[in-house]
């Protein structure tokens, strides 16, 4: 499974919101953010909707740019979720995610999501991420 996600942190239509500020400005260390992204076919924004990502980032590491991912999938067509849940080292061009679990069709899926940023837009950042399941 493979789809663009669109994380907008910043003008008029936010996706992300920041609940609770960092102890730390340098680090970010304690940033807690909420998020309910769009996710497409294709990088463009514009290009075809394929469902959400909702879920929340904690920014846990004092000694690197890393943060705590926990986000459900709901993919349009489909009856179920995909959960992701671990450590997003997010300065690396590569990072894997655990999948961790799903409901509906995805019942006991585990797996891995491979993603990095591809690039930003006005205002927010597009990440690609290709999920990897197996049923157990």
């Amino acid at each position: 499974i493979r789809f663009y996600l669109h994380d907008q942190f910043n003008g008029s239509n936010p996706t992300t919101a920041i609940v609770l500020p960092p102890r730390n400005n340098e680090t970010l260390f304690g940033q807690v953010a909420i998020f309910d992204d769009k996710l497409t076919t294709e990088s463009s924004i514009n290009s075809k909707p394929v469902g959400r990502a909702k879920g929340f980032l904690v920014i846990d590491s004092l000694s690197k740019s890393s943060f705590l991912q926990s986000m459900t999938v709901e993919l349009e067509g489909r009856k179920g979720t995909i959960v992701l849940h671990g450590q997003n080292p997010f300065t690396e061009s590569r990072r894997e995610i655990a999948v961790v679990g799903g409901t509906g069709e995805f019942r006991n899926v585990q797996g891995y999501a491979l993603t990095s940023t591809t690039g930003a837009e006005p205002g927010g950042l597009i990440a690609i991420y290709e999920v990897h399941l197996v049923r157990f």
